[in-house]
C-alpha cells in the first residue's frame, strides 16, 4: 500500500492538483480554503504530507466531474435504483466506461471529463423533481481520493480503470446538470417578482458563505429555518443539504450536529414560553 505522500506525488506526476484533507474525514484542514488551495507543486506536497503523513487527499477537479451515486447516505437515499429508474424512464442512458472509485459508505465516485467553456460547481440530488433525494450529486470542485480513509473504510479505485484514462461526461448527464445550474433561462425578471420570505432563505442557503463565518451562517439558517414551523428532521435534512453542497468547504459532521442541536434546544425553549 503505497502512503499517502505517494500518492500525492503520484497524483501530481500525472497533472492533478491535490490539498490536504483532515485525517479520516473528507473535510478540509481547519483554516485552509479546501480545494482551491489544490496544488501540482510536489514541494509543497511533501510539506503536507511528509509533516502529516494520515492527512487524506483531496483533488483539485480542473475540467473534471464527479458523478456520485450515493449508497449508505445519511438520507436513506438509494442512488443505484434512482438511476435504474432514470433509465427505464428514457431519462438516462449508457454511462462510458472510466475511472471509478468505491467510497467508504458503498457509493461510487465516477469522474469525467466536460468542456471547459461550461462553468460546474456543485450539486446534490440530481434529477429530483419534487425534492425528492435521489441519492445522485456531483461536483466539480474538489473530491476525496485513494488512499484516503474514513472511520467506516477506504476511497478504492475499481480493478482495471486508471485515473489518466477519462471518458468525457456523458450527454444526458451535462444537461440534467445544466438545467439545476440554470433553471428556467427564459423565465426573465418576471419570475422574482413578489419574492417572498421563505423565497429569500433559500436564495440564502443556496448563495452559501465563505470559510470564515461558516459556523454563524449555519445557526442563523438552522434558526431561520425553525422560525418557518418546519419539523426538526426537515431542519436537520435541509442544514446538512445546505453545508454539503453550498459551502466551498463543508463543516465537519459532528460540526453541523452540534450547531444542529444547540438551535434546537433554542427554539424548544421559545415554543415552551411561546
Amino acid at each position: 500500500m503505497p502512503t499517502m505522500l505517494e500518492m500525492a506525488l503520484s497524483y501530481q506526476q500525472h497533472g492533478f492538483a491535490v490539498y490536504p484533507l483532515a485525517p479520516g474525514t473528507r473535510t478540509p484542514l481547519k483554516g485552509s480554503h479546501g480545494y482551491k488551495d489544490a496544488t501540482t507543486d510536489p514541494k509543497q506536497a511533501e510539506a503536507w504530507w511528509g509533516e502529516h503523513p494520515d492527512y487524506n487527499i483531496g483533488l483539485g477537479l480542473d475540467g473534471m466531474l464527479v458523478f456520485d451515486i450515493d449508497m449508505g447516505h445519511k438520507s436513506a437515499a438509494d442512488g443505484n435504483e434512482s438511476l435504474a429508474k432514470l433509465s427505464a424512464d428514457g431519462r438516462a442512458g449508457q454511462i462510458p466506461s472510466t475511472y471509478i472509485e468505491t467510497t467508504p459508505n458503498g457509493g461510487l465516485h465516477m469522474f469525467f471529463t466536460y468542456p471547459k467553456n461550461i462553468k460546474l460547481t456543485s450539486r446534490a440530488d440530481l434529477f429530483s423533481k419534487s425534492g425528492e433525494k435521489t441519492g445522485l450529486d456531483y461536483t466539480a470542485l474538489g473530491v476525496p481520493v485513494f488512499p484516503s480513509i474514513r472511520e467506516n473504510g477506504m476511497y478504492q479505485p475499481l480493478k482495471g480503470h486508471k485515473i489518466t484514462k477519462l471518458s468525457p461526461a456523458p450527454q444526458w448527464l451535462l444537461t440534467e446538470i445544466q438545467r439545476v445550474n440554470h433553471p428556467n433561462p427564459n423565465l426573465g425578471s418576471a419570475a422574482y417578482t413578489g419574492k417572498r420570505w421563505s423565497g429569500r432563505l433559500l436564495d440564502e442557503m443556496v448563495a452559501g458563505t465563505g470559510n470564515g463565518n461558516r459556523n454563524d451562517f449555519l445557526t442563523r439558517i438552522a434558526g431561520k429555518l425553525f422560525f418557518t414551523g418546519a419539523d426538526p428532521v426537515t431542519v436537520y435534512n435541509l442544514l446538512f443539504t445546505t453545508n454539503d453542497s453550498y459551502l466551498d468547504s463543508p463543516l465537519p459532521e459532528a460540526e453541523v450536529n452540534k450547531i444542529f442541536k444547540s438551535v434546537l434546544k433554542a427554539e424548544e425553549r421559545r415554543r415552551a414560553v411561546g
